[in-house]
């Protein structure tokens, strides 16, 4: 029976260690991310300007494979414009 006891007693203090071990993880958790949210800004991503890049042309050769793909997938579709977007 002194055995039995040991063992109850090693489980309870064994489970207690680790659900105070995982509260300890949780709460410092949660303080990580209120401190790094009000503390660190978040970086601001600076888009670049992409209007001399819209004048770019699609080379004729890549054009008529295109229009020639729609027109085999899409059974007769026309292409009536083609932007390059980034």
């Amino acid at each position: 029976m002194d055995s039995l006891n040991t063992a109850l007693m090693l489980l309870a203090v064994g489970m207690g260690t680790v659900f105070f071990i995982l509260l300890f993880i949780i709460y410092f958790s949660k303080g990580l991310i209120l401190f790094i949210n009000r503390f660190i800004p978040e970086e601001q991503i600076v888009k670049k300007d992409s209007g001399t890049d819209n004048n770019q042309e699609i080379p004729p050769k890549t054009l008529q494979v295109i229009q020639a793909t729609i027109e085999r997938v899409a059974k007769g579709a026309r292409i009536t414009n083609i932007k390059k977007i980034k």
